[in-house]
């Protein structure tokens, strides 16, 4: 049944109607803030997640965020629905990669079946008997020897033995072996025994013969229901000395007394405190007196305790502990599986829980994850590799009928890993699933089944439905923008390069981190290089923990010609919630003199601090500046509401009363870029920032808007703003100042108009002298760099080669 949706108006979203075609897959395409996120995420997915919680109990509902009902006047044929995000989290966690995929959860299960346990002290090999393998040993004893069965009793039972020698009587034993000597349970009724004596039960007195073996073995199991740890057998040849043998059912040391406990998953999980290093909780650091974190000493970062590390599996000609098989390559993993020695008692048992665990390392590999350990922790994988490690386990985990939604899954994706993903979508959608994505990457376009365009523009300019149908219906929709650019129709800005042969060069020499193979990184300055590879060849390693630091410390040749490198990533622009992109890209610093010198302000005293939303005086106290006030719910959500002081705007009312042009400060940041470059077209400061920021597609974006909400593209092309309104004519600080902009997949989330836009920008970088480096796959990027280097050929150990080096490939 396909998923049918009425009057969806939810944010910018116009009235739309819409059908979705089930168990196919289908792209969602439009320029940022059309409300692709908007109708996936906040309608489709909050409806279903609404649906869901209604079917739990009143009492289950009470302890849950009741979420709102997204504006929509039906949606008919929703299925549930599992939004595969990329957030990421931050701070210390347990979680890493084997969790995420739950292959974690099969491993535990094979360590607890069939582990091989060490002493965690010595390291030597622990050995235990099965029953039947104790009463093999006992009756091939000699003929003729009287052997008695004892089951120790544990070493309070002397302290308080009168009622429970009376429970023994009635359970039909008769005799008592204290401090070495047998007494009757008659006699010791009367007397009582020594505190710290030890006593076993005598269970059965037997002469080996031939016949006997059945009443062994019956009265061995007697034993063991009593001791089910150990039996000992107090065993007289004829004319000898009585001998007493222990037979251990658990795994122990006999020279040191260690006993291992049983072998359960539980002791394989850093979650549980049974198996979790006692030193950091299973979290594999701990917190100096500084503040910062270091590995754990005691577990060295592997997160378990000493006796879970010394469990093995033998596969081939070695033995790896959980943590070491964790630490290897997924790719390694699937190498070794093969090669896991498993008893024949368990083959049959165990061959459910092999199979899952090699299909979930198998769909980590082919969504281009192999380079990734199991070990490694979840907040420290990008958003694309946590979205499709995610993928990787819903694709293991086997569910059909279900609405996945996923926002640009091919982030971070060579080409090449590109069509891997697609071929795991189509595996997912072929178990009968709808798949939803979020996606621009024309490779992933053209696979979809049905595709979807929203626009015409941003925020407002949005919200409508301009053209859906196959790959072949858009290339000649008229009205379909990405039709165009598919069709190729439209082409990607260009403008002149610099002569490279002639351009100055950086060289960092003997990169060496983590995959990198002594690599030379070369780049030329007032250039626009593209750094490109597969996913784990070592772009970041290059970039952050070489390229960067040696800058830094001034060991790169020619860095000289560099006044600084500056990093334009897509992290947050802030945690505060009075961070907006005003304050971000410096235009309220333009703005607050501005309105300190109106008469009004001059008259009252006020100067710019005044216009300031950082310090007290000009904002609003009741909301501290941010707008709104936030409402403990106690269990729930908390709840945020308007200020009922400022009611939004931010300041008080006395800031509010000094205007310009008809408008105080607030009612000018309530306004949007595009709106906001007419207003204050007469200041030459605010035009060049918002020019810029209108230059790179944010004409839509609202100048309060708190920076907490912003995407990672619009975060970083609000960076880029920033900079990029200094590069205008005579706005530098400092004249004569060369940086090096660094960019981290900068086409992320973007609409090829949006790219060109962004293309525009760089060249205005690059025109005013900086040298731009760009980690990026995007063909139309790559195809207009001046210079090109690419890492490989492969990932992780099969990667930080440079493979090629020069112009651009057609």
């Amino acid at each position: 049944m396909d998923i049918e949706i009425k009057g969806a108006s939810q944010n910018t979203l116009r009235n739309i109607d819409l059908v979705l075609p089930s168990g196919k897959l289908i792209a969602l395409v439009g320029p940022s803030g059309s409300g692709k996120s908007t109708l996936a995420y906040d309608t489709l997915f909050a409806e279903s997640r609404r649906r869901f919680l209604d079917c739990l109990s009143a009492g289950s509902r009470r302890l849950l965020a009741r979420p709102e009902k997204p504006k929509v006047q039906s949606i008919s044929g929703l299925p549930p629905a599992l939004c595969l995000e990329q957030h990421v989290p931050v701070g210390q966690t347990r979680a890493v990669l084997g969790t995420l995929t739950e292959t974690l959860d099969y491993l535990r299960i094979l360590y607890a079946s069939i582990g091989i346990p060490h002493d965690p002290q010595t390291g030597e090999l622990l050995t235990r008997l099965s029953p039947d393998e104790i009463a093999t040993e006992l009756c091939a004893q000699p003929e003729g020897t009287r052997l008695t069965l004892l089951a120790p009793l544990p070493s309070g039972f002397a302290a308080d033995s009168t009622s429970d020698i009376l429970d023994l009587r009635k359970s039909g034993f008769l005799r008592l072996r204290v401090d070495g000597e047998v007494h009757e349970l008659d006699e010791l009724e009367q007397a009582p025994l020594p505190p710290q004596a030890v006593c076993e039960l005598v269970v059965d007195r037997i002469v080996i013969r031939p016949g006997t073996e059945s009443r062994v073995a019956d009265s061995l199991q007697i034993a063991l229901h009593t001791c089910p740890d150990e039996v000992r057998a107090l065993l007289q040849e004829k004319g000898g000395e009585p001998v007493v043998k222990s037979f251990y059912t658990r795994y122990r040391n006999a020279e040191t007394g260690f006993s291992l406990p049983d072998l359960s998953p539980r002791l394989f999980s850093h979650y549980s405190p049974q198996g979790a290093c006692e030193a950091c909780n299973g979290l594999g650091v701990k917190e100096t007196d500084k503040g910062d974190f270091m590995v754990c000493p005691a577990c060295k970062g592997l997160r378990l305790n000493p006796t879970a590390l010394a469990i093995t599996l033998q596969f081939g000609n070695q033995e790896l502990n959980l943590a070491e098989f964790c630490q290897l390559t997924v790719q390694e993993n699937i190498a070794l599986l093969p090669q896991l020695s498993i008893p024949a008692a368990f083959r049959d048992v165990l061959q459910t829980a092999v199979g899952e665990l090699t299909r979930r390392l198998e769909c980590l590999e082919e969504l281009g994850l192999g380079y990734l350990s199991l070990s490694r922790s979840t907040n420290t994988l990008s958003g694309g590799e946590l979205q499709r490690a995610r993928l990787a386990g819903q694709i293991g985990g086997g569910l059909s009928g279900v609405l996945y939604i996923l926002d640009e899954p091919t982030i971070g994706l060579h080409p090449r890993e590109t069509a891997k993903l697609i071929q795991a979508l189509q595996r997912l959608r072929d178990k009968g699933n709808t798949i939803l994505v979020v996606e621009h990457d024309p490779q992933l376009l053209a696979a979809a089944d049905w595709l979807i365009e929203m626009g015409p523009g941003s925020g407002p300019n949005g919200g409508c439905v301009l053209a859906e149908g196959t790959y072949e219906d858009m290339l000649r929709n008229p009205h379909s923008p990405t039709g165009e650019w598919l069709a190729g129709q439209r082409s990607f800005a260009e403008a002149e390069s610099p002569d490279i042969e002639a351009c100055p060069w950086i060289e960092l020499q003997h990169a060496s981190a983590r995959n990198l193979k002594d690599v030379t990184l070369r780049l030329p300055l007032g250039a626009f290089t593209c750094l490109c590879g597969p996913g784990g060849s070592g772009k970041s390693t290059l970039i952050h923990e070489c390229l960067l630091p040696e800058l830094k410390k001034g060991t790169v040749q020619g860095a000289a010609a560099i006044s600084r490198p500056v990093l334009l990533d897509q992290s947050p622009l802030g945690a505060s919630p009075r961070s907006t992109p005003a304050t971000a890209t410096g235009l309220l610093d333009v703005l607050r003199p501005l309105y300190a010198a109106l008469p009004l302000s001059r008259q009252r005293g006020y100067t710019a601090g005044r216009f300031s939303l950082n310090v007290r005086g000009g904002r609003c106290e009741r909301c501290t500046g941010t707008g709104f006030l936030q409402v403990d719910m106690n269990f729930l959500a908390d709840l945020y509401t308007p200020c009922d002081a400022c009611r939004g705007a931010r300041y008080n009312r006395e800031t509010l009363e000094v205007t310009w042009r008809g408008k105080s400060i607030a009612a000018a940041l309530a306004l949007t870029v595009d709106e906001a470059l007419e207003f204050f077209a007469p200041i030459p400061g605010a035009t060049a920032i918002l020019q810029a920021m209108h230059d790179l597609g944010l004409g839509y974006l609202p100048l309060d808007r708190s920076v907490t909400t912003l995407s990672g593209g619009e975060a970083q092309r609000v960076r880029i703003a920033t900079y990029l309104a200094k590069a205008a004519p005579k706005r530098g600080k400092r004249e004569g100042e060369k940086l090096l902009f660094i960019l981290d997949e900068p086409s992320t989330g973007l609409h090829f108009n949006e790219v060109d836009l962004l293309l525009r920008a760089l060249y205005r970088l690059r025109a005013a002298g900086h040298t731009i480096l760009c980690v990026e796959h995007h063909e139309g990027i790559l195809s207009r760099a001046d210079y090109v280097v690419e890492l490989g050929p492969g990932a992780g150990k099969d990667g930080g080669s440079i493979v090629y080096a020069g112009a651009p490939r057609t």
